[in-house]
Order: structure tokens, then C-alpha cells, then sequence
């Protein structure tokens, strides 16, 4: 059965095209005119997200840090509302590849990834890194086959008590992910889980460091 392609591009320019095509697609494709609620809000909050992602990628041309990092942090919130745009628009398609090309989407056959995708996915590698100012930190998931989002948490407690992690967010991308307003002199551990076709995967074991 086709499938359409949910690998969206790092690229913010390629991204903004792609989810502009996909808007038009949606909105002017007959296959798509009575859409569920869910559908309907996740449509809003793309259209939401491209503004929001345009408005950062104009802003971030002063290649203020912080403003790049916003940026990233923002393509990455896109690509996560395109994903479950994806998963509506398959559900109405069934398998229909001429209603699955309408939809703005890319199509993909790669068998072997669905069948890998259906099991719960093994723990990523994580690795945490200085960013480029004080008080920020880098964390890097190291890519899944089958993995559609990476899920964060992150403490400043003892990273074997698994009550202390607090969630930072779910990424569709897991590398570069920019960690700001953190305290120089606090340590901090992360630790990460890939989010596949048979939800959530295994932890990652914890990834500590001192924020400078």
C-alpha cells in the first residue's frame, strides 16, 4: 500500500514549500472537503505554524544565536503537526494513491522501514554538548530507522530517579536540539525516546553535563 513520505526537510525554505503545497493541496483537493475536527484543527495549526516558521526564518537572518535556535525549535514543531496532517489524510485516502497525490504530499513504497516501523523502537544514542553561549546546551538523538518524532526529558536531579525528568518537547528531528536558560555551574541530564507506528520506544540511558 502507498504511504506517503513523513522524512519532511531540515531545510526551513524546502519546509515552508512543502507545507504551503500541502495547505493548497488540502484545501483545494475534493477529496478533502469534509474534514474531521481533529483534521480541521490540525490544518489551523499548520497554517499557524508556517507563519510562525516564516516570521522566524525572517527574524533569524540577523544570525542572532537565540534566534536560530527559536527558529529550529519552530521547523521542528512543523514537522510534528505535518506528520499528524499525514496521518489524516492516509486514513482518508485508503490506500486511493490519486487522493494521496492530491493532498500536496510525496509518496514513498519503502516496505522495509513500515515493517521495521511496526515494533516499538530500541533506545536512541544521546549524546549533550555546549552550545555556543552560556547557559545553553545541545542535545542529539542519534537517528532511528522508523522513528517519526524524538521525545526529550530532561533534570537537574539525580538522573536515576525517573519521577525527577521533566518532558522538553517532541522533535521531529532528534540532532541540534537547542536547550537555553539553563543554570552555568548546574548539571543537567537528558535522556531521549523515539516515538514510532507502535508508539513510544525505550529510554535512552541518561546523558549528563555541567551547563558553562
Amino acid at each position: 500500500m502507498p504511504k506517503l513520505k513523513t522524512a519532511f526537510p531540515r531545510n526551513v525554505l524546502e519546509l515552508l514549500m512543502l507545507s504551503r503545497k500541502v495547505k493548497e493541496g488540502i484545501y483545494n483537493s475534493p477529496h478533502f472537503q469534509q474534514r474531521s475536527t481533529e483534521f480541521e484543527m490540525d490544518m489551523q495549526r499548520l497554517s499557524e505554524g508556517v507563519d510562525k516558521l516564516q516570521k522566524a526564518q525572517d527574524e533569524s537572518q540577523t544570525r542572532d544565536m537565540l534566534k536560530i535556535a527559536f527558529r529550529d525549535k519552530t521547523r521542528d514543531e512543523v514537522c510534528v503537526i505535518l506528520g499528524r496532517v499525514a496521518k489524516h489524510v492516509e486514513l482518508v485516502a485508503n490506500g486511493d494513491v490519486a487522493v494521496l497525490q492530491s493532498s500536496g504530499f510525496e509518496l514513498t513504497q519503502d516496505r522495509s522501514k513500515r515493517l521495521h516501523s511496526a515494533q516499538p523502537l530500541p533506545a536512541p544514542a544521546v549524546i549533550l554538548k555546549h552550545g555556543p553561549l552560556s547557559g545553553i546546551l545541545i542535545a542529539s538523538a542519534k537517528p532511528v530507522p522508523g522513528a517519526a518524532s524524538y521525545e526529550f526529558h530532561i533534570t537537574d536531579s539525580d538522573p536515576t530517579v525517573s519521577d525527577n525528568y521533566k518532558p522538553f518537547g517532541t522533535f521531529a528531528h532528534g540532532t541540534h536540539i537547542t536547550i537555553p536558560d539553563r543554570t552555568p555551574g548546574q548539571t543537567y541530564s537528558v535522556k531521549a525516546r523515539c516515538i514510532g507506528s507502535a508508539g513510544p520506544g525505550a529510554w535512552s540511558p541518561p546523558f549528563t553535563l555541567m551547563s558553562l
